[in-house]
């Protein structure tokens, strides 16, 4: 038995109701409660940032998909307004305020509501042999993550992979990771920094490992030179990472 068309067309608007506000939900953690930087800090009901990216992108292809449905089933209707040049229909004034208002009440409060539990559920998550970003302002973690390293600590410290990732996500990921691979490269994955054929990293040896020339801006004639340069002091802290055997 076919479905009848208007039942069809609820729910094809209740599917695109829900997929735009889970896209304004996950946009707003991606923003506020989870900003850039934070996605080996925090997550948010065992999930990190990325992953909370992921789930955003795939509900807006399906808003998207949705939409285009929409379109299809009225497309006559569509084509027929424009067609006639249809104005705005006339309502009821106060019964259009009154709507207004309640709809405008009932999102923000829904919007409030989102707000409050998300705060309320984010975690830090501790850094393996570190214990944690120094705080637990999230807006700090990527600052504190890339400050200096004091004498006392890289005496007494031994730098792991974990220590040395926060800085190559917040400056390469957007064009060495998931995404995009330029150069076939990932920053995002240790064993990337090994590869036998052409080694970006010499264990226990900073000064015959080529990534330090690249991100000290050393390497002036290769493409993009400036772009990879990093501070001083993120440097200095690979330079350490490298010089401990870079584990």
């Amino acid at each position: 038995m076919s479905m009848n068309r208007p039942v069809f067309n609820i729910i094809i608007d209740l599917i695109a109701a829900l997929l735009f506000f889970g896209m304004l939900a996950t946009g707003y953690l991606l923003r506020f409660p989870l900003p850039p930087g934070t996605n080996k800090a925090f997550s948010l009901w065992g999930l990190t940032r990325h992953q909370w990216g992921d789930i955003h992108f795939w509900i807006s292809l399906g808003l998207i998909l949705t939409m285009i449905v929409h379109l299809a089933l009225h497309w006559n209707w569509i084509v027929t307004v424009i067609g006639k040049r249809c104005g705005l229909v006339k309502d009821n004034k106060p019964s259009m305020i009154r709507s207004a208002v309640w709809s405008i009440v009932v999102f923000a409060g829904l919007c409030l509501s989102f707000a409050w539990v998300v705060e309320m559920n984010i975690k830090e998550i501790p850094r393996p042999g570190r214990g944690h970003w120094g705080g637990s302002n999230r807006n700090n973690a990527v600052q504190t993550a890339t400050l200096p390293t004091p004498a006392s600590e890289s005496e007494t410290s031994q730098l792991v992979w974990s220590d040395v990732y926060p800085i190559f996500e917040k400056n390469c990921l957007g064009c060495h990771g998931p995404h995009k691979q330029w150069a076939s490269f990932r920053v995002d994955q240790r064993q990337e920094f090994f590869k036998p054929d052409a080694p970006l990293v010499v264990s226990g040896n900073s000064g015959q490992s080529p990534l330090i020339a690249i991100i000290s801006g050393e390497r002036a004639n290769m493409a993009m030179a400036e772009s990879h340069k990093l501070s001083a002091a993120d440097v200095s802290r690979i330079k350490l990472w490298i010089d401990q055997g870079a584990e």
